[in-house]
């Protein structure tokens, strides 16, 4: 029988340590920083997407707080969807035994006291509401439109759990780009703040959209029907208590018939729109320590990306960036091509699983970046664990790229400093 391999611990004082754990399909990094012979940790999202749970979170909760001995310096929610924020309120228990938390960062569409985030926020909270009583009824609403709406709603818990900073223990930011952190939480990092932007062009695209056909905002924000396509005057509408009219009912199989021939795209259409939308709202953090660029960008999509992209420097930072989190697991609109070229003597790990979603990870992209990194990427998914799916797509992780560590249900990527 082969051992199991264990990650090593390394020399606290000379290497930083990028933990990332094997969620499913979510978020959880833990990024340990060398501070005067001991480590102060940055936790970088922690959940998972209820339809791609595996298990293991409450493993991991209790691995980040072994590791941290109940200290954390920074927590960093990237935004609000629940593969990303789950864990703290499956782990909260937990969570709120730590006895230090230095700071978290949420982004700027999350603050409270900001009027435009308000709005924005009861948008898609009334969206989303409204899409998921549409599709409980839906007979033939699909699974990956059902999964993009469970994704955004049902947070609560743990975004007041983060907006209260941890029970009172820490500072809480509300962060757009640009944002300077003078005095960072852990001395030698210093902070660069690319996204979310906040120029009207950007949150024109964070907005939702109204849903023309079936659904729009009623004066109070609330979601109601519009604009709905009624063939029929009210007097051919069958009074559903004559029993006189029984012999003209459908059938069960006539009802799940129509169902299926009247399915609206335009409304699983919507729903990736809003999920995508809240993508866009990505914390993207560089963080860099002892001279080496780590770059954080959460699910940020096309949106995020291309707003500091266009800015002068923009090539500099890809260019100085040693560690890439793959932005929203993988998928096709999440890294932009030029990005990838313009990255260079980096290493990668993408946190990814093809459940919920069969489209992600995306291939092509997964592949450029294994080219440009030099091989220097890993997936979780390529780490076998009980009753999760076995085999992602495309090649799996057999011999570790270097400086890669194999843990129980996480992969470590050191970096000497």
């Amino acid at each position: 029988m082969k051992k199991k391999a264990i990650a090593k611990q390394p020399d606290s004082s000379t290497a930083i340590r990028i933990r990332m754990y094997r969620v499913g399909f979510g978020d959880c990094f833990l990024v340990s920083l060398p501070v005067a012979g001991e480590y102060k940790h940055v936790l970088v999202d922690c959940g998972v997407h209820a339809r791609g749970d595996i298990g293991t979170m409450d493993k991991i909760v209790a691995n980040i707080a072994n590791e941290t001995s109940g200290k954390l310096a920074l927590v960093i929610a990237t935004h609000a969807h629940q593969d990303h924020v789950s864990g703290f309120a499956k782990g909260k228990a937990v969570f709120s035994k730590f006895s230090e938390v230095g700071e978290v960062w949420l982004p700027w569409t999350e603050d409270p006291q900001d009027s435009e985030a308000a709005g924005l926020r009861k948008k898609r909270f009334a969206l989303a509401a409204q899409l998921q009583q549409h599709f409980a009824l839906s007979l033939n609403a699909s699974p990956q439109a059902v999964a993009a709406v469970t994704n955004i709603a049902g947070n609560q818990v743990a975004l007041q759990f983060l907006h209260s900073g941890f029970d009172g223990k820490a500072k809480v930011r509300y962060l757009v780009a640009g944002d300077k952190i003078r005095k960072p939480p852990i001395p030698g990092m210093s902070v660069k703040v690319l996204g979310p932007p906040r120029d009207q062009e950007f949150l024109s695209k964070m907005n939702p959209p109204a849903g023309q056909r079936y659904l729009q905002l009623g004066p109070s924000g609330q979601a109601e029907v519009g604009n709905a396509l009624k063939p029929f005057s009210t007097r051919w509408i069958l009074n559903r208590t004559d029993k006189s009219l029984d012999h003209l009912r459908l059938s069960h199989e006539d009802e799940k018939q129509l169902d299926r021939q009247l399915a609206d795209p335009a409304l699983e259409e919507l729903a990736f729109a809003i999920d995508q939308a809240l993508n866009n709202t990505s914390v993207v953090s560089l963080l860099t320590f002892g001279g080496q660029a780590l770059l954080f960008p959460g699910d940020a999509q096309y949106g995020n990306w291309n707003a500091w992209l266009q800015q002068d420097g923009s090539d500099e930072i890809l260019d100085s960036v040693r560690f890439y989190k793959v932005s929203h697991h993988g998928s096709f609109n999440a890294t932009p091509k030029n990005a990838v070229q313009k990255m260079h003597a980096f290493a990668a790990m993408a946190s990814t699983q093809n459940v919920p979603w069969a489209s992600i990870p995306r291939l092509p992209l997964m592949n450029a970046l294994a080219a440009q990194a030099k091989n220097n990427v890993v997936r979780s998914d390529s780490l076998a664990v009980k009753g999760a799916n076995k085999a992602p797509k495309g090649p799996v992780v057999s011999n570790l790229p270097q400086n890669f560590e194999k843990g129980e249900f996480w992969y470590d990527y050191f970096i000497p400093v």
